[in-house]
């Protein structure tokens, strides 16, 4: 089966393009290289790493209203040629950068970094191609080199069509294979549907800064908004408090990241991301409410899944103020504890991204 433009909804005619063959699904992990077209959005991709992420899903069910399970989670390169209708912000991902004219008080960069995603696992409709680059993005060559099927099988698997397959370049994979979690990991996903729209919040903990001399820890969290009435409905307003400790402050606007996005029957998702700044690493959380109104003018409320921002227990050491002398950074070797097993699921946000890329000036300052 080849896929097609045609395959997926879509407003407006757009000329058929062959861009592989499609592969079946499978119940385990795909492996890094592994091409495939969103199944929600609609944009060709490939994986660059996974993540194993708990996911509490609230139901109508009173016998189980709470469903918690594991779930694999891949952060994906996305394909340049996708980012204009793929219908949402393309700068998603962000990171808390070093910079030079901050370093000497301690204080970090909110960076951010255009055409990754991070999806589920039932997000993904792999395919097989056969073009050498068959990603245009910045990152695509710098990461992943090609070479042909090595296998009758995997030849097969594809139907006979001649393919081509990708993998971490040999010069990065020592430091991709790095255990350490990090600001690409997911620390939880939230989910919760009412008045047919499902809300999903996937929140990452991008570590500690100074602000003004004080220690500030730092969260993304990403929103995902799917209609499955069928019916058009606008996204109007946005209502979030957040609480922490003994304080809590709301945040309120109209739309969502200067919009009001309509989820339609052939564009039924529209996703989003933004960042939250504590404090303290352990005990914040965020909740609220989405204003939208239908076809007919009607206005109702979509609840927003309340979710933590809970620092993971390595990734929370708090950074010296100026006058103090600055620990070592949580990813420079120690003695104690001894370094984890390498774990091919998990990336590394200092190693694997940062030390082969942090000289490209289109994602780094």
């Amino acid at each position: 089966m080849i896929l097609t433009p045609c395959m997926f909804r879509t407003t407006t005619p757009a000329p058929l393009k062959e861009i592989g063959v499609v592969l079946p699904t499978i119940e385990g992990v795909y492996q890094p290289g592994q091409l495939f077209v969103h199944r929600l959005f609609a944009y060709k991709g490939i994986i660059l790493c996974s993540f194993k992420t708990k996911v509490i899903e609230k139901t109508d069910d009173p016998k189980e209203p709470v469903i918690k399970r594991d779930e694999t989670q891949y952060q994906v390169l996305i394909h340049r040629g996708d980012w204009a209708s793929m219908g949402f912000p393309v700068d998603l991902t962000a990171y808390l950068a070093e910079s030079n004219s901050y370093a000497n008080r301690g204080e970090k960069v909110f960076t951010t970094m255009n055409g990754l995603d991070c999806v589920s696992h039932a997000d993904i409709l792999p395919f097989a191609g056969s073009e050498r680059s068959p990603i245009d993005h910045d990152l695509f060559d710098r990461i992943f080199h090609s070479s042909e099927a090595a296998s009758e099988s995997q030849q097969a698997e594809a139907g006979g069509v001649p393919v081509v397959r990708y993998s971490i370049r040999n010069e990065i994979r020592p430091f991709y294979m790095s255990s350490t979690r990090s600001w690409m990991a997911p620390c939880h996903v939230n989910r919760e549907t009412n008045e047919g729209i499902e809300v999903t919040v996937t929140t990452f903990y991008l570590g500690t800064t100074l602000s003004g001399g004080q220690p500030k820890h730092m969260w993304r969290y990403v929103m995902r908004l799917n209609n499955l009435t069928g019916s058009t409905v606008i996204v109007r307003e946005r209502h979030l408090k957040v609480f922490s400790l003994n304080s809590m402050h709301q945040l309120n606007g109209h739309g969502v990241v200067g919009r009001q996005p309509e989820l339609t029957a052939a564009r039924p998702a529209f996703q989003f991301s933004s960042n939250v700044d504590l404090s303290q690493s352990k005990g914040g959380h965020m909740w609220g409410s989405f204003k939208m109104e239908r076809e007919n003018g009607q206005t109702f409320d979509v609840h927003i899944p309340a979710f933590q921002l809970d620092a993971p227990i390595s990734d929370s050491p708090v950074p010296s103020s100026p006058s103090t002398p600055h620990p070592p950074h949580p990813s420079a070797p120690s003695p104690t504890p001894p370094i984890p097993t390498p774990d091919r699921s998990l990336c590394s946000q200092t190693d694997f991204i940062r030390a082969y890329l942090e000289d490209y000036e289109s994602y780094y300052v």
